[in-house]
């Protein structure tokens, strides 16, 4: 899989997005850089999906640093595990902040293809929930606010269930409403006898569509609707042109369940290499991974 774009969190409506979310930012030789802050008034920087790492891009980010007092630059690489090599000293590595592994998807492929790539009852599943007569749509942006309630209510309902951990509500009130010219997020519902069975967040960007976010409820299950609700999002996204989806985060041990729904898809497992800090205030960086640890 060729990662010669950049990823849709290096786009200038993601730079947006930290900006209404309080975050400050800079551009180091085109790369987005977002300030996190910590407990304690210290912070961190963080370069997401990098697709290299020169040593004037670090040189800068180190006078950001100084001038931030920031205690490290945690980098996410951008890439596959070959194309990644750390020539500097004052690192480690370190977790992720965005998914490790991933399923994509060939959406150049035809349906027939794509139906024919997936697990035998992910298609199942797929043809069960139409026998159901389940309905998927995607939100015109001119509506799409008004969903957000019900889309709200999904993630609450999904994470209860799953015991994962949410966003604040008005994050995702801002993602629904993001949108530039090669960058537009589409908010998905299935719809089952009037009822919200199952929502999808997914972002297109060039010729990437990502899904960001999902949620499902707990009535209706047998009829299948999360399985036709992704079906609908890849024909969907082959018709506008994309050539890719993405599924955004696979983890055998940490989510089993919904690594084998996405991978019932079929699709490339995709590995990124290992994320890393890079440490501009040792004593200090020793002192926030104590705490991790103890967090």
């Amino acid at each position: 899989m060729a990662f010669a774009q950049q990823s849709f969190l290096q786009s200038h409506e993601w730079e947006k997005l930290q900006e209404m979310l309080g975050r400050k930012s800079w551009r180091v030789e085109g790369y987005l850089i977002i300030r996190h802050d910590l407990a304690g008034g210290f912070n961190y920087l963080y370069a997401p999906h990098l697709l290299e790492l020169t040593g004037s891009f670090l040189s800068k980010v180190r006078e950001i640093a100084l001038k931030e007092k920031s205690i490290f630059l945690k980098i996410d690489p951008y890439g596959t595990v070959n194309d990644w090599k750390v020539n500097i000293g004052g690192w480690q590595f370190s977790h992720f902040l965005q998914p490790r592994k991933t399923v994509v998807l060939d959406l150049t492929k035809s349906e027939g293809e794509l139906l024919g790539d997936m697990h035998p009852k992910s298609r199942y599943n797929i043809r069960l929930a139409e026998r159901h007569g389940v309905h998927v749509f995607k939100c015109d942006h001119v509506h799409i606010r008004g969903f957000v309630d019900a889309f709200w209510e999904l993630l609450v309902s999904t994470s209860r269930r799953d015991a994962f951990h949410l966003h604040p509500r008005y994050y995702y009130q801002k993602l629904v409403g993001l949108r530039g010219n090669q960058f537009t997020n589409h908010l998905f519902f299935a719809e089952y006898r009037g009822e919200m069975l199952a929502a999808a967040l997914v972002n297109y960007y060039e010729k990437r569509a990502t899904y960001l976010h999902g949620a499902s409820g707990q009535v209706h299950k047998n009829v299948m609707a999360p399985h036709l609700l992704h079906w609908r999002i890849m024909q969907d996204a082959k018709k506008s042109g994309l050539t890719v989806y993405d599924l955004w985060g696979i983890d055998e041990e940490k989510w089993p369940g919904v690594t084998r729904f996405k991978t019932g898809f079929g699709g490339e497992v995709v590995e990124y290499p290992q994320a890393f800090d890079v440490i501009f205030r040792p004593v200090w960086y020793r002192i926030y991974k104590a705490a991790r640890r103890v967090l």
